[in-house]
């Protein structure tokens, strides 16, 4: 009899393991359990239903399948974004569990993110999945010795993987990758305002919209020149514009526009400008605006720390009787770039570009900010003496290499996206640098011109003259070829 139990035994054993499970599943009733627990949302669904109809019949049944929809319907309207973050939280649950989930150790084995161990292979862990404006976002641990750089290489393969055009891979956090499963380019579409919302903080100010659908912001805080360029239409004014309409509504901030165009494309900021200049041939009109702006950065340099108690602006609270002074020059190259113009307009050209220079240079705690705009992004129209100086740099479409070299820096050669590769069709485009340095690509809103008219003209008493705030005005030609002596002295040293 023994002997008999020892040889059943033996058998059992050595039969398959499925086998074994599968008898054992029959046996113990678990078949039915993970046959209701796969099926567990229809049977719920069913089970409420029938419920429903035993309790409260037909109607009861009817307002089950209605009174859930209008709720939503009326939540979206009434709170469209508490009912977005819901219904994303919802979906991302399900194609965790759903979509991905199952999926996820066969496609980081296909795609070698895997390890192998003994027995079989461990798969880095799909932590969550997040519903973003591109594609979902699958957030990933990563193996001990794997970095992100090894999923970037594999991009292409998840892409293929997933079946979506692309896959962007990021880290927030050590130990961490965001897998971006892009199904939708948000930069194709442009993004039109109605309005634009007044600036309250200088140090969180949206300017454009980047690849991942959210808004992207810039600390103008300790920042003297921002540099900008692109060929004609390819959306630079109209970004500065939509840029300049939030601005405006601040009333610490005033602006100054000095448009080398000499056409009407900044006309509509004059009623809430401090100066508006749109001279492209009288460079003595422009050299007199350039000349007050300077003189009201040496003003703060040198009175700024007894008068307010501290020499850096940017250590101040903001005050509308000590305003940050924007300062734009569209089309810059028509004062900087001297080729071609007769010895006297050459000499008055050399003055501009002195005082732009000590702008950038020294213009950040005095609480001035400069902002160069150039269609002809080369070194003659943007010397790399102010280029270097100025931390923000923005790259529209361009031609060549050389041209967004001259406005970006070196360090367009190593980046991954560049502004020559930009299409004629997406107006707004452009690439910027991140706080980390990187490159990457945004996109500016258009304002219509009726509207960013609207926005300067109620924001018309904020306005104040430069004379008001401390500028010294020009009086004479004496003073101003006096002034024009040293920014020339300036000019050659700096050349």
């Amino acid at each position: 009899m023994f002997a008999s139990a020892i040889r059943f035994i033996k058998a059992v054993l050595m039969l398959p393991r499925s086998v074994v499970t599968g008898a054992a599943s029959v046996l113990t009733g678990w078949w039915m359990l993970r046959l209701l627990w796969r099926f567990k949302t229809p049977i719920a669904i069913a089970t409420i239903g029938l419920f429903t109809f035993s309790a409260y019949g037909l109607p009861g049944l009817i307002a089950l399948v209605v009174v859930p929809p209008l709720v939503s319907l009326t939540w979206r309207s009434l709170h469209p974004v508490s009912h977005r973050w819901f219904t994303d939280r919802l979906a991302a649950r399900y194609r965790l569990r759903h979509v991905y989930g199952p999926r996820w150790h066969d496609i980081s084995q296909a795609c070698g993110l895997h390890e192998t161990v003994p027995g079989g292979s461990v798969a880095p862990q799909l932590q969550r999945v997040m519903v973003s404006a591109v594609g979902d976002v699958l957030r990933v641990r990563i193996l001990t010795g794997q970095v992100p750089a090894d999923y970037a290489r594999r991009a292409v393969d998840l892409a293929h993987a997933f079946g979506v055009p692309d896959v962007r891979v990021s880290s927030p956090a050590p130990g961490l990758v965001d897998l971006v499963l892009v199904v939708r380019d948000v930069l194709a579409e442009p993004v039109i305002l109605d309005d634009v919302p007044p600036v309250t903080d200088l140090r969180a100010v949206p300017f454009a919209v980047g690849e991942d659908g959210q808004w992207r912001t810039r600390n103008y805080a300790n920042i003297a020149a921002e540099v900008g360029g692109g060929v004609p239409g390819s959306g630079k004014t109209a970004g500065e514009t939509s840029l300049a309409c939030g601005l405006v509504q601040n009333p610490a901030v005033q602006y100054v526009v000095i448009d080398g165009k000499g056409g009407e494309d900044w006309s509509w900021i004059a009623p809430r400008a401090a100066a508006y200049c749109a001279e492209d041939e009288d460079l003595e009109a422009v050299l007199a605006v350039v000349e007050q702006v300077h003189g009201l950065m040496r003003t703060r340099l040198k009175n700024q720390k007894t008068t307010r108690g501290d020499a850096n602006f940017w250590n101040l609270p903001a005050d509308p009787a000590h305003p940050v002074v924007f300062v734009v020059v569209d089309e810059v190259q028509t004062f900087t770039d001297t080729k071609g113009m007769d010895p006297d307009t050459k000499l008055l050209a050399q003055r501009i570009t002195a005082r732009l220079s000590a702008l950038v240079k020294k213009g950040r705690s005095a609480g001035i900010i400069t902002r160069l705009l150039t269609q002809k992004p080369t070194s003659d129209a943007i010397p790399t003496s102010i280029r270097d100086n100025a931390s923000v740099r923005t790259a529209w479409r361009v031609m060549s290499r050389e041209s967004a070299e001259a406005i970006l820096g070196p360090v367009i050669k190593d980046a991954d996206v560049s502004p020559v590769d930009i299409p004629e069709a997406l107006r707004g485009v452009a690439v910027v640098a991140t706080d980390t340095g990187r490159l990457e690509r945004v996109r500016f809103p258009l304002v219509d011109e009726r509207t960013a008219e609207a926005i300067a003209t109620r924001s018309a008493g904020l306005r104040r003259e430069l004379a008001a705030i401390g500028a010294p005005t020009i009086d004479d030609g004496n003073d101003k070829t006096a002034a024009g002596a040293e920014s020339a002295g300036a000019a050659g040293v700096a050349s």
